[in-house]
């Protein structure tokens, strides 16, 4: 740490993965017990197609192809995750405090921090949000935009609209409906 007060040090990237957001509850996908693991193609709304893929390839259910012909596995194998980060269910740990106190205490030194996680636990981090220091380079869970006219979308009614429109494939939420319904653009 102390070569980074050196005027010596121009400059630091910080690049981080998923392993800063498991400490604040976030299973990653690809853990025992994470996403890719417990993912039941059975229980979301799909094409038989569509489900053989999952079952063949659990990553299937993240991919953009897969969303733009059906939106509903995504959104409802992501549903907790989309309404937990709407409220704040999980925090920034403290390797995300760390990028944020680099970005403090070193003045001018922080270049970006690259990651690799869309939980948006980042944004959490005032100093390193409000000068955009972030770069999600997956996207983040945090801000939405629509996926055919890349327009951003508001944030609040993206996640009313999930808790509205997406079914609960997990059974944790009585008040979701029953059945998912699509999720249109606004503009």
């Amino acid at each position: 740490f102390s070569f980074l007060v050196f005027i010596e040090c121009k400059s630091i990237t910080v690049l981080t993965g998923a392993g800063i957001s498991v400490a604040s509850g976030i299973p990653d996908f690809r853990s025992s017990g994470g996403m890719y693991d417990t993912l039941r193609p059975e229980l979301i709304t799909a094409t038989p197609d569509e489900r053989r893929a999952m079952e063949m390839d659990p990553t299937s259910v993240v991919e953009k192809g897969m969303f733009m012909q059906n939106q509903f596995p995504y959104l409802e194998v992501r549903r907790p995750f989309i309404l937990g980060t709407q409220s704040h269910k999980w925090k920034a740990t403290i390797s995300h405090r760390f990028a944020d106190l680099l970005h403090t205490k070193l003045p001018n030194k922080l270049a970006r921090v690259f990651t690799q996680n869309i939980d948006g636990l980042d944004f959490q981090c005032e100093a390193l949000n409000l000068d955009h220091k972030i770069v999600p380079v997956h996207g983040t869970i945090g801000k939405v935009a629509c996926e055919f006219c890349g327009i951003e979308a508001n944030y609040e009614q993206f996640c009313h609209d999930v808790r509205a429109n997406i079914k609960d494939i997990y059974g944790v939420d009585e008040d979701a409906p029953k059945e998912s319904s699509s999720i249109l653009c606004k503009n």
